[in-house]
């Protein structure tokens, strides 16, 4: 049955490299079934109640980020690196390791609002399409007649995503960080929590810069984006900064109970 998804996932995605364009519902078919192939390959946490709180973060944003109004999904992946990504349709997928590192609400949800808008923007999409045609065909012939063993199989569903979706351009993460600020803003949310993560893994870089190789992989940070967001933030009215919600509640149970996974409780 997983060869099965994982086979039908690569007919769409040649489908896909070699359209001149993609509807929105073909996108969404595509998505679903390479969400699934992930969900097969990951380590995807089963946790009702910890999913439940990170879908409610999501879905808080998506009732105000998708005019298309997506079938949106939100997983937990049991990764103690810190990473999120973004499937085409409407699906996030979220590290434990960045739950861990977000000191408070406003922080991951401007995360989240960031992927959410690469697949507001279709970003996701634009990158199959700019993807070289010889890569992308030798990879998925591999998946789709299983002759190249499952080393490859593996690498078509890289657990980073940054096989199928490689680094954005500084273009793609500028557009989703101004779309992320008027998402969180829009939805009674601190936007100042995506500098200040910005800012965190900055930093993080500076002390290690082989620490966050997950999220820079696919997420190129200069001090120039972290500036440009910082104006946005800035550009919010002030009494309106002052009244938008940072703490989340429950959130910081919510990051101690998935934190608690490290130790196997």
């Amino acid at each position: 049955m997983r060869d099965r998804v994982v086979r039908r996932a690569a007919l769409l995605l040649v489908a896909a490299s070699v359209a001149c364009d993609m509807s929105l519902a073909a996108e969404d078919e595509l998505g679903d079934q390479y969400a699934a192939a992930l969900r097969a390959q990951l380590p995807v946490i089963d946790d009702a109640e910890a999913t439940a709180y990170l879908s409610a973060m999501g879905r808080r944003l998506t009732q105000v980020a998708d005019s298309a109004s997506r079938d949106w999904h939100f997983y937990l992946v049991d990764d103690t690196t810190v990473n999120a990504f973004a499937v085409p349709g409407g699906h996030i997928f979220v590290h434990r390791g960045l739950v861990e590192r977000s000191r408070n609400y406003a922080e991951l949800a401007g995360v989240l609002g960031h992927e959410v808008a690469h697949v507001t923007l279709r970003h996701s999409v634009d990158q199959l399409k700019k993807r070289t045609r010889t890569n992308v065909l030798v990879t998925l012939f591999c998946s789709v007649v299983s002759v190249c063993g499952s080393a490859v199989a593996q690498i078509a569903l890289d657990v980073g995503g940054q096989v199928l979706f490689a680094k954005y351009s500084r273009e793609d993460e500028s557009e989703a960080d101004s779309a992320a600020v008027g998402y969180l803003v829009a939805a009674g949310v601190d936007p100042r929590g995506i500098v200040t993560m910005f800012e965190q893994f900055a930093e993080q870089r500076g002390r290690d810069p082989t620490a966050l190789d997950a999220w820079f992989g696919s997420h190129p940070l200069e001090e120039s984006r972290i500036a440009r967001t910082s104006a946005l933030v800035r550009a919010v009215d002030g009494g309106r900064l002052a009244s938008l919600d940072g703490a989340g509640s429950g959130f910081v149970e919510f990051r101690e109970s998935v934190a608690r996974r490290r130790s196997g409780r």
